[in-house]
C-alpha cells in the first residue's frame, strides 16, 4: 500500500528510506544529495511516498512545480524493490493527488528504461537529457 509521508513523520521514517534516496542521487551528477531531498522534505516542497508490503518496497519523491501557464508534479525519485507489485498502482494514486492538488501534468526526468513503464499511461518521450561535465 501506498502512503503520503507528512513532513512532521519524515525524521521517524528517514532511516528507512535514506539508503533508496542516497542511491537515487547518485545519478544527479552532485545537483543533489539524500539531505537536499530531506530538507525539502521536512520543508514541504518536496513529498515521500512508500510503497511497503511483506513483499516490496518503494519510495517515491515528488515536488509541485508552478510553471507560468501549468501546475506540474515532477517525480524526482522512484526506486525500490519487486517493481512489478508497487509500480501501477502508485503512479495512479499519485496522478490522482497531482490532479486534486491543481496539476496539469507530471513530469519525469529519468533513466531511460523508465519509458517502457511509462509509454502505456500515456506519457510521451518528448526530450532527450544529456549531460556532460566540464
Amino acid at each position: 500500500m501506498l502512503y503520503g509521508i507528512q513532513p512532521a513523520e519524515i525524521n521517524a521514517v528517514w532511516e528507512d528510506v535514506r539508503a533508496l534516496i542516497e542511491a537515487a542521487c547518485e545519478t544527479t551528477r552532485g545537483k543533489f544529495d539524500a539531505e537536499d531531498i530531506r530538507a525539502g522534505l521536512l520543508t514541504g516542497e518536496d513529498q515521500l511516498w512508500i510503497w511497503r508490503t511483506s513483499t516490496a518496497f518503494a519510495v517515491g519523491i515528488t515536488r509541485l512545480a508552478n510553471y507560468p501557464k501549468q501546475r506540474v508534479c515532477t517525480l524526482r525519485i522512484v526506486t525500490g524493490t519487486n517493481m512489478d507489485e508497487w509500480f501501477l498502482p502508485c503512479i495512479e494514486t499519485i496522478e490522482a493527488w497531482a490532479k486534486a492538488n491543481g496539476c496539469h501534468a507530471m513530469e519525469f526526468q529519468a533513466r531511460p528504461g523508465w519509458e517502457r513503464f511509462l509509454r502505456h499511461r500515456g506519457y510521451d518521450k518528448t526530450h532527450v537529457y544529456l549531460e556532460r561535465a566540464i
